[in-house]
Order: structure tokens, then C-alpha cells, then sequence
């Protein structure tokens, strides 16, 4: 019980440890001047200057991460030190997030440690980018949405996710999972009702800015509509190894803040992309729809684990952008996905971020020039996270086997509790 106590603060610690030494002190993670730091301290000085996003001024990112960049300008010091210090608060929340997953999951002690220990120790694995970035802030609110989640606490996961979608868009994509949980937990039209109650929190938040500037509220979803195929997705990574072996022309350009690929070719594999990803969160939720017909406590949830797992590498896959720090993304959930698959993913994961590590981004400026090197290493990484995507599918067979040594008391009947379980789910 001491150890069980314990851990959440050695969790913390470790997190903190590595943010302060190697993070900052060691120059192979020096992040040189690819950062987005610049676009969030703009945002900070003209709110401060009383100017309103959207309305007076163009922001490509829903309102909450418009008041995270202003809390970073409040505190002391620098606004980079202040902003590193919100995604290390936000890492710490990520991992006690991923650490409360694990126990509802009923992971054992060692599992909790990995699980939880793997987040901590994540900016070995990616680099300066946590911190020049505001993903860990989506990370942490989407740990402890699928602990809500999980534990059946559903008005607090549904309110959580729609603080995470007020941060950035790309959590609505976790809605038909979670509306199939809810309705296997406890009802249809009780997850029917979680999901409005939901979309009445953003479009409250989101009223006031769209009443001042319609058009510069609708740009928000605009900006994301007509993006080009980013360098570094799937689809480009598809072309640039083309390039690579047989010198196909490519033509990179530089807009909306990155590096993407113009042409008529590109352009279709974009539009392929989004039909592959419309097509993918659909197979996934009817997998997770079919595998819970069957499933018991605590095999349930491990089910539904690995389908907002399947659904976030799917955003990734899919994607017509994929830039470096999507990969934080994969925090709450890739390294407790459960079944015969689940060490597979925790390596992949691992071995995708670093990858990502190895390009970018001391080597990102000669992916846009085109260079080999990093062109292989790009094509490494995606074809990962595809063998990734697999490996999280949300199998039945999840449901059915151990995660790890299930806790229990000490003096339980483990054949009353079973007996107990399927009285209450066999009337489904």
C-alpha cells in the first residue's frame, strides 16, 4: 500500500527530472529555430493589448488555446520559461492521468510503473517539441477524459472532452467511441445526452467570438479545410520515397506554417487521405461496437482503451498533415493497449517518436530539400505508425484476455466477484 502511495509522486519526480536535466541541458535537444513559440507569444501581446481572436485578429487554434497562450505571458520571467513550465505541469497530468488509466484498467503495479514511466521519460524520446509546443496540454486533458471514461464517470469525460476540443479540433474524433462505451456502461440515451451536453459547452464558449466575427470564427475550420498535404503525412511520404527511388518531380511549397506538396497529384492523395481516415474511424468504432457485445468488466474497457488508441494513430495515419508533435497525441493511451498486441504497440510507439527524433529536427530543412537520408527516416516512421494503427486495433480478443495480474483484495473470492459480473451484464 506505502508503494502504491508513493508512486504517483516518484512518477512526478521523474517527470520533473527529466524536463530540468537532459531536457534542458544536453545540446543534442536543442531545438534551434524551429518553434512555435513566435506564433504563441503574438497571440499573448495582442490579447494583452485588449484585441480579440478571430475578431481582430486571425488565430488558427479554438479559444482555450488562445487563454493558454496568455497564461504563459502572465508568469514570471521569459514567456518561453513560462510556456516550458505549463507543458512540464502538463506532462506531470499526463502521466498521473495515464497512471489512474492503468489502475482502472486493473493493470498491476509493474504495468502502472511502464505505463506511466514511459510518458514521463517521452521527451528522450521527442525532443524539445514538447516543450515549444502546446500538444502536451491536449495530452493531459485527453488522459484523464479516458479515465473518466473508463471509471463511468461520464458527465466528467464528456465536459473534459469538450475542454480538449476548445484546446484543438481533433477530440471530436474520439466521439462515436465514446458514445458506444456510454451506451455499453450504461445507456443510449444517457451517452446521447453526455454527447449534447457537450457540444453545448463549445458552442457556449465559441458564441461570443462567432457573434463578434463570424467569418474570422469560421476561418478557424477553414484554415484546417484547405491545407495542402503536408510534408511529413503518409500520403507525402508515399511520393517523396517515389522521389527518392525514381526521381519523380515534386514540388514543395511553403504555406499555412509548414512545408507542403503543390500539385494535381498531391491534391488527389489528400483527398484519398480523408477518405481513408473517414473510412477508418468508421471500421474502428464498428469494431469496438461488435467487440463489446460480449464484453465484461474489466476487459470492457481495455476494448474501449485501445479504440481511442486505434482512433488517435488513425488521425495520425490518415491525416493530410502530420506535423512532428502530433505524436504527443499518442501519450494517454498507446502504452496501455492490452491484449497480445499491447507490447508490440508500446515498442512501435517508442520506436516511431524516435524516428521522429532522428529527422527532425536537425535534419527537417533537408527533408524539404529533399535529401534521402531523411527521406528513408520519414518513411521508416510512418510506415510505424501503420504497423501501429494495427497493433491498437480494438480486437475482441482484448476483451477476453489478461492485461497484466489483475488486483484484488486480499481476502476475495475471485468465482463470487466473475459470478457477480456476469449476472450484471448478461441481460445485455
Amino acid at each position: 500500500m506505502t508503494s502504491r502511495r508513493l508512486l504517483p509522486w516518484a512518477i512526478v519526480a521523474l517527470t520533473i527530472a527529466v524536463w530540468a536535466v537532459p531536457l534542458q541541458l544536453a545540446p543534442f535537444y536543442d531545438q534551434g529555430g524551429i518553434t512555435d513559440i513566435p506564433t504563441y507569444r503574438a497571440a499573448y501581446e495582442q490579447i494583452a493589448d485588449g484585441q480579440v481572436p478571430y475578431a481582430d485578429f486571425s488565430l488558427e487554434y479554438p479559444p482555450l488555446a488562445a487563454g493558454l497562450f496568455w497564461l504563459a505571458g502572465i508568469l514570471p520571467g521569459q514567456y518561453e520559461v513560462g510556456f516550458s513550465i505549463l507543458m512540464c505541469a502538463c506532462l506531470c497530468a499526463t502521466a498521473l492521468g495515464v497512471l489512474a488509466l492503468a489502475r482502472t484498467l486493473g493493470l498491476d503495479q509493474r504495468r502502472q510503473l511502464l505505463a506511466a514511466g514511459a510518458v514521463a521519460v517521452s521527451p528522450l524520446l521527442l525532443g524539445n517539441l514538447v516543450e515549444t509546443r502546446f500538444d502536451l496540454a491536449l495530452a493531459a486533458l485527453l488522459a484523464w477524459t479516458l479515465w473518466a471514461g473508463a471509471a463511468g464517470r461520464f458527465r466528467l469525460a464528456w465536459g473534459l472532452l469538450a475542454a480538449a476540443t476548445l484546446l484543438k479540433l481533433i477530440p471530436l474524433a474520439l466521439v462515436p467511441a465514446m458514445l458506444i462505451w456510454q451506451r455499453h456502461r450504461a445507456s443510449a440515451r444517457s451517452a446521447w445526452a453526455g454527447l449534447a451536453g457537450c457540444l453545448l459547452v463549445v458552442a457556449v464558449v465559441v458564441a461570443p467570438f462567432a457573434i463578434a466575427s463570424p467569418s474570422g470564427t469560421w476561418d478557424l475550420v477553414q484554415y484546417h479545410v484547405d491545407r495542402p498535404l503536408q510534408i511529413e503525412s503518409t500520403g507525402a511520404a508515399y511520393l517523396l520515397g517515389l522521389h527518392a527511388l525514381a526521381d519523380i518531380p515534386i514540388t514543395v511549397e511553403n504555406s499555412f506554417g509548414s512545408q507542403g506538396l503543390d500539385g494535381t497529384g498531391p491534391a488527389v492523395i489528400a483527398g484519398i487521405s480523408t477518405a481513408v481516415l473517414v473510412g477508418l474511424l468508421c471500421a474502428i468504432a464498428w469494431s469496438l461496437w461488435i467487440g463489446l457485445r460480449r464484453a465484461r468488466p474489466p476487459g470492457d474497457a481495455r476494448l474501449f482503451v485501445a479504440a481511442e488508441a486505434a482512433t488517435l494513430v488513425a488521425l495520425l495515419v490518415a491525416g493530410k498533415v502530420l506535423s512532428p508533435q502530433f505524436l504527443v497525441w499518442l501519450l494517454p493511451v498507446v502504452f496501455l493497449v492490452a491484449g497480445r498486441y499491447g507490447p508490440a504497440a508500446f515498442a512501435i510507439a517508442a520506436a516511431a517518436m524516435l524516428l521522429t527524433l532522428a529527422y527532425f529536427p536537425d535534419r527537417y530543412w533537408d527533408l524539404v530539400a529533399l535529401e534521402p537520408v531523411p527521406i528513408t527516416l520519414l518513411v521508416l516512421r510512418d510506415t510505424a505508425l501503420i504497423a501501429l494503427l494495427a497493433a491498437c486495433w480494438p480486437r475482441p480478443s482484448i476483451a477476453g484476455q489478461p492485461l497484466g495480474r489483475i488486483l484484488r483484495s486480499p481476502g476475495a473470492d475471485s468465482q463470487g466477484a466473475e459470478r457477480a459480473v456476469a449476472a450484471r451484464y448478461l441481460a445485455d
